[in-house]
């Protein structure tokens, strides 16, 4: 690639809906970034509550409003925002998420400083409706798939690429297209976002790292909101339904070398998707989907994966896993973990809402003895006037005595 100027032009862009408790701050992590040379495209995907009304209270020249008089969805508001877009670097931020101040800055000189990468993210915090750290990204990230360690030294025979793609196929890591800041040729290399509701984030990266090497910062840059009105909690069913046909379609379109039987690391490859490609519950179905669509070999005298169906290594993986209802316990686990952060967000709000409490009562309290206080002055101020005017009188009475004695003298 061609060296790219220090101070590129970044195109952010917004898809909004529904988010006017948010937004604002969403808007306001944008032009607050400490790299100025950007543009916020907004997008109002029809929202129903006063999203619009608060985008519109902007007065910054680098935002531009836009909005869609019937809901489209995010990904052809994303889609739509980028034909819009004219920076060379386009990132993205959902407007309910909030960028934290340096995050353009050092992802615009991570991709600067190396010329291959595709794009560029970063860890991420998960946030409350009030902007508190529920979870953070160091606790997040020990639990972050990383195909490089588990595979050992057979990961030494694959590319990068290979295994980022391996990574992302346990789980989507990367989490949200507000993660995302990239060259503005990779949209024309892998195209657009496409027709997801809720995996479109998951299946763009898939894509990009299936062509492009990509870089994680191991820094949190990223508040990611969670909150009731997530697009994830509307149904964990239907989420986890698109992972499947957006995973089935990538095994059948996508040529991942690592799972051709004659690759140096197709067994060690085999085992880490045997342990790792969980689909959030739906590897059976993904299973079903490919099936479905697979082309028939001819037949052979000896059974084409019987080696692999004999091997020890794969063997005990199987039963490992042979008891278990993998299915079930995913969607169990990603039911615990909404419940667990949305519990977690509440208890912070509990103790926001104790402090707020205690806060209050103190002041009621210095308040009422301010108050007290003040009644005390107002009463000693009062007594001490009477007390010298009382005073001040019996000196005039006792010299106007004196006065009368001398006049009496004086006339006698």
């Amino acid at each position: 690639m061609p060296a790219a100027p220090t101070s590129p032009l970044v195109s952010v862009l917004m898809p909004a809906y529904n988010h006017a408790p948010y937004i604002r701050a969403a808007v306001v992590s944008v032009l607050g970034q400490t790299y100025g040379n950007l543009e916020l495209i907004a997008i109002d995907d029809a929202s129903s509550d006063t999203t619009w009304e608060v985008l519109q209270t902007f007065t910054d020249a680098r935002l531009s409003l836009y909005r869609h008089e019937a809901n489209q969805g995010a990904h052809a508001t994303l889609n739509e925002a980028l034909a819009l877009a004219k920076g060379e670097i386009i990132a993205i931020i959902n407007s309910d998420d909030v960028h934290y101040p340096e995050r353009l800055q050092k992802a615009v000189s991570c991709l600067a400083g190396n010329q291959s990468l595709g794009a560029c993210f970063s860890r991420y915090d998960f946030i409350d409706e009030t902007g508190g750290v529920v979870q953070d990204s160091a606790s997040l990230a020990r639990d972050f798939p990383d195909a490089a360690r588990d595979l050992g030294s057979a990961a030494k025979v694959l590319e990068c690429h290979e295994l980022q793609v391996l990574s992302l196929l346990a789980r989507n890591y990367l989490h949200t297209t507000s993660n995302l800041v990239c060259r503005r040729q990779v949209f024309e290399h892998i195209g657009p976002f496409r027709g997801f509701r809720y995996v479109h984030d998951h299946d763009f990266f898939l894509r990009l790292c299936q062509r492009y090497p990509i870089e994680v910062i191991h820094e949190s840059l990223l508040g990611y909101r969670f909150h009731a009105t997530n697009t994830l909690a509307e149904s964990a069913v239907a989420s986890v339904a698109e992972t499947a046909a957006m995973l089935a379609e990538f095994f059948l379109t996508q040529e991942l070398k690592p799972m051709h039987q004659s690759h140096p690391a197709f067994l060690e490859v085999l085992g880490y998707l045997l342990r790792n490609l969980r689909a959030y519950g739906a590897d059976r179905l993904v299973l079903l989907l490919v099936l479905a669509e697979a082309d028939r070999p001819q037949r052979s005298e000896i059974p084409m994966f019987l080696p692999w169906a004999l091997d020890e290594s794969i063997r005990h993986q199987v039963g490992t896993l042979r008891d278990k209802d993998r299915a079930a316990d995913d969607l169990r686990w990603q039911k615990a973990q909404t419940t667990k952060w949305w519990e977690e967000t509440q208890k912070s709000n509990a103790k926001r809402s104790r402090a707020v409490r205690n806060l209050r009562q103190t002041r009621r309290s210095f308040e009422q003895k301010l108050a007290w206080s003040e009644q005390q002055m107002a009463w000693w101020r009062d007594r001490y006037q009477r007390t010298l005017t009382a005073r001040i009188r019996r000196v005039l009475r006792s010299l106007l005595d004196m006065a009368n004695k001398v006049t009496r003298n004086t006339n006698q």
